[in-house]
């Protein structure tokens, strides 16, 4: 009895052995370090995937600084976040290594130093680069609200901005597509908005390059099929649009035929009806536009450069769909040329009726009221006015 008994605990004992040691073999990534200042300061380890960030682990930094995290790899490469009083660092963990991060409490989001993942270095460059450009699209913005900077003078700082930041950026990205350093590089935003944009030509090309890659050399990631879901769904909108503008082309003579149909009475800034009818005798850039979005400064200026040089002769009835009626005012109150609103906004009868899919929208209407053109965004508004006048 005694000796099954031996027998037994021996078992129970050997069994208990063996999942110790088969859990000390299982692969495992560590996250380590020295953050200053920070005594019993409570770290958090998350992890970033497609669909959450979860909190996996927390330490309490001791009173010399030292932290360090042991965690079960994935088996595939994933993104994690060190938080501390609000402070995030983005690491890259792309399987079994050891990566060190020194910092200081105070600093610690901005100043950090690594060891270990050159990876994460890189990331580290681009989210600098990213609050570096969310901060002076807040500044300028500021700026140009308080009229210390002209519309020209905004959109050109805000386009340097935005390049500043690719350049960056697509320096990293072409390092090594299949790095999880391009693939977050490509998918930073400021205000909601990607700041490469896979419509753009030259931006889609990096898109394309990273999610072949990663098809390539990780299969086995979550992000390796959203990337190329992303990309082919950005191809097929811009196969769609191509095929719109198409059709656009093919009604025109039938809008121009119907002019009368397309007659619009809005109010302006005073609060005053005017009527596109109204301005027969001139040629009209009929523009369908709202203030509020990003691309409103710099598409205003493009039609300014035209109007000034033939005010006599053009006049600009533009519509604007903004749903925020102060946006609509600041921005009115400083054009030349006639500003209506339509209160409905997106609910508006007019982007039936003028078969408007985007915004901006412009149309030239001849001197005798007549639509003429629909404007495509090849065509040169310069070019096309000189023709009709």
């Amino acid at each position: 009895m005694k000796t099954h008994l031996a027998t037994k605990l021996a078992i129970i004992i050997a069994g208990i052995i063996c999942f110790a040691s088969c859990k000390e073999k299982q692969p495992q990534f560590v996250i380590e370090g020295k953050i200053d200042g920070a005594d019993s300061t409570v770290l958090y380890l998350e992890r970033r995937s497609l669909t959450e960030v979860k909190t996996i682990d927390s330490v309490k930094i001791s009173s010399d600084g030292n932290f360090k995290f042991e965690e079960a790899a994935l088996g595939y490469a994933e993104f994690y976040l060190l938080k501390l009083n609000g402070q995030v660092v983005n690491i890259a963990v792309d399987s079994t290594e050891t990566i060190t991060i020194n910092a200081s409490k105070s600093n610690f989001a901005t100043e950090y130093t690594v060891e270990g993942s050159e990876q994460t270095n890189q990331i580290k460059e681009v989210t600098l680069a990213q609050y570096k450009l969310s901060q002076a699209f807040k500044d300028l913005s500021t700026k140009f609200t308080n009229k210390e900077l002209s519309q020209s003078e905004y959109v050109s700082q805000i386009q340097q901005a935005i390049e500043d930041y690719k350049n960056l950026a697509r320096s990293v990205i072409n390092s090594d597509y299949k790095s999880l350093a391009a693939y977050f590089a490509l998918f930073q935003k400021v205000d909601s908005y990607l700041i490469f944009d896979p419509m753009d030509k030259k931006d889609r090309i990096l898109f394309q390059a990273v999610a072949t890659a990663w098809d390539q050399y990780r299969p086995e990631s979550p992000r390796t099929e959203q990337i190329r879901e992303f990309t082919l769904t950005a191809l097929a909108e811009v196969k769609r649009l191509a095929n719109q503008e198409k059709a656009l082309n093919e009604i025109e003579a039938t809008e121009a035929e119907s002019s009368t149909f397309f007659n619009i009475s809005l109010p302006n800034i005073k609060n005053e009806e005017i009527s596109l009818s109204s301005l027969k005798g001139k040629v009209v850039i009929l523009d369908f536009t709202a203030y509020q979005t990003e691309y409103s400064p710099a598409h205003n200026i493009l039609i300014n450069n035209v109007y000034s040089k033939h005010a006599s002769a053009v006049e600009v009835y533009q519509v604007s769909f903004d749903s925020d009626l102060h946006v609509w005012q600041n921005t009115a109150t400083n054009l030349p040329w006639i500003c209506v609103r339509d209160s409905r906004s997106l609910n508006s009868e007019l982007l039936a009726k003028f078969n408007i899919q985007g915004l901006p929208t412009t149309y030239l209407v001849d001197k005798n009221g007549s639509i003429v053109k629909r404007l495509s965004p090849s065509d040169n508004l310069a070019t096309e006015i000189q023709r009709i006048l």
